[in-house]
Formats: C-alpha cells, sequence, structure tokens
C-alpha cells in the first residue's frame, strides 16, 4: 500500500498514554507526510548514509530502543507494517500497528505507535542493522533473518511536535503600527527570523559600536547595535549573551542583539515579547537629549 501524505501540527509533549491516544487518532497518510526520506552525502564525521527524518520544521525526531521477547513456541514478533513510498531504491516503512495476541502486543500500550519508523533491528550482543530509509521488503528481509529463538532488539524513530515559542513584536509608537507576530523553534536565530518575515531592524538611532561614531548595519556580526531589541518577556528562552554583546548593552540589561540571540532552553511552547528599535518609543530619551548632528531626540511620554 502506498498512503498520500498529510500533515498536522501540535504544541505540547505528552507522555506514553496521551501519545498512543494522539497517534491513534491520526492516520497513516498523515504520519506519511511528516516523513522524508534523504540521501546524505559523506562528511567530516559520518559516513554517505540514508536518514528518515521530519518534513516539516513543526516536529522532531527521537529514538527508543525495545526488545521484544521470542520463545520457540512463539517465534514472531508481530508488527503491522505498511510501506508508505519507494522511489530510487529508498523506501519508507511505517508501522501501522501490532498483531493482537503477538510478542508485539504482549508490551506495554504506547511501546509501538502508528507513524513509527523502524530505523534499525539485531539481537543482545549480536549485531544491528540499519533499516532506515529502505524498502518493505528489505525491511522484512532484515527481521526474518534474524535469529528467531533470540529477543529482538528494535531502534525505533518517533514524531513529537516541537515546542516553539510565539514572538509578539512591538514596534515604537510614532510607527503607527500594529504588533505582529513570528514564531521560533529551539536553535532558530531571532535576527534571521525578523528579517525573513520583513521585519526592518536597521535602528536609525543606533551608533555603531566598532567604529565609535556613525551609524550603519554590520550585517549580523555584533558590532553596530542596529539590531538591538528590548525583551519584555520570556528571556528565559534565549541563548547567554557573550562578553561584547554585555558590554554593549551593560546599560540596558533587557536588551539583547538580535543577530547574537537565539532560542536554545525551549522545553515547552510559549509566548515572547519583544519591542523593535526600543530607542524609537516614547519616553526614551531625555527632554534635553540630541544626536551628534544636534537633533532633539525626545519623544515624550
Amino acid at each position: 500500500a502506498r498512503p498520500g501524505s498529510g500533515r498536522g501540527t501540535a504544541a505540547v509533549r505528552m507522555d506514553a498514554a496521551a501519545a498512543a491516544a494522539f497517534a491513534a487518532d491520526v492516520s497513516i497518510e498523515a504520519w506519511a507526510g511528516r516523513w522524508r526520506v534523504v540521501r546524505l552525502p559523506e562528511d567530516a564525521v559520518s559516513r554517505a548514509r540514508v536518514e528518515v527524518s521530519p518534513s516539516d520544521v513543526s516536529w522532531e525526531a527521537f529514538t527508543e530502543t525495545v526488545t521484544i521477547a521470542r520463545s520457540p513456541e512463539s517465534p514472531g514478533i508481530g508488527l503491522v507494517l505498511i510501506e508508505a513510498g519507494e522511489a530510487d531504491g529508498l523506501g519508507l516503512v511505517l508501522i501501522e500497528g501490532v498483531a493482537p495476541g503477538s510478542n508485539a502486543a504482549a508490551l506495554s500500550v504506547g511501546t509501538f505507535l502508528p507513524g513509527d519508523v523502524i530505523a534499525a533491528a539485531g539481537t543482545p550482543g549480536g549485531p544491528s542493522f540499519s533499516t532506515e530509509g529502505i524498502t518493505y521488503d528489505a525491511t522484512v528481509g532484515v527481521l526474518s533473518s534474524l535469529d528467531p529463538m533470540a529477543p529482538v532488539v528494535l531502534t525505533l524513530k518517533r514524531l513529537r511536535p516541537r515546542p516553539f515559542i510565539t514572538v509578539r513584536l512591538e514596534f515604537p509608537q510614532a510607527e503607527g503600527r500594529d504588533d505582529e507576530s513570528v514564531t521560533l523553534y529551539s536553535g532558530m536565530n531571532l535576527r534571521r527570523v525578523m528579517l525573513g518575515s520583513g521585519i526592518n531592524l536597521n535602528d536609525p538611532l543606533a551608533r555603531r559600536f566598532d567604529a565609535g561614531i556613525g551609524t550603519g548595519d554590520c550585517g549580523g556580526e555584533g558590532c553596530c547595535c542596529t539590531c538591538a531589541v528590548d525583551v519584555l518577556k520570556g528571556v528565559e528562552v534565549l541563548s547567554a549573551q557573550g562578553a561584547q554583546e554585555r558590554q554593549m548593552l551593560a546599560k540596558f540589561p533587557r536588551w539583547r542583539l538580535a543577530c547574537k540571540t537565539s532560542v536554545v532552553n525551549l522545553v515547552a511552547s510559549g509566548e515572547m515579547v519583544v519591542r523593535v528599535s526600543p530607542r524609537g518609543f516614547d519616553g526614551f530619551y531625555g527632554k534635553d537629549e540630541r544626536d551628534a548632528n544636534g537633533k532633539l531626540q525626545y519623544r515624550g511620554l
């Protein structure tokens, strides 16, 4: 069978019982659409390989190791597999369920979920054979080659919703602009996401830190201060400041350089509130403060 594909999102991590209920409520076609099979070239740390990974940034994959006991009287495994796709010698084989009364069914609920991928198979103390990205026939061949009297050790790949942070962006009052929102997942850089969403971060009131005079965008090198933002809520999920950023923003403890700021400590979805171009907000400058050209900067409250 070759089901179609589908996509969906969620925003929480789930325990085994909730995950089992959630997985059972989603079609196998939808799970198939959330995976992709890719060939990865050799690099400095890994050989060329095939990998099954999430097809969408809103999902993340993790692995579980499961041992299925077998006996001479019951040498079977009991997993129901489905081929969700095959092309160019690669395949996407998913677990659809477990056979009633089988060795796999004897394990606790949630051990195997619809949409799981068998990434590797072996026996205790023996070699483990990769089954990631191979065809249905090749997968069955690997499982059938294992000693039927020995337990089966399976490495499963499973998807779970990836937590995200919704960043509400506030703009200076003088711009007359409504708040906007962007979404960041763990590892994403604040400046890149904002620029990709059309948010201008070149604060015309900022002074270059490296030159000491003048303005101008340094291109994300962390030395011009034009992308500084004021984090009103959610700072705890952001990467730590480096020494130069701390020095540049010493007078403003809530401020961050967006170019040097990423989401790193995200364990659950939430909200962040950020002021863009914080120097432009009413009340930032005192009544008598002027720029280098003598222009009065005060905007009032």
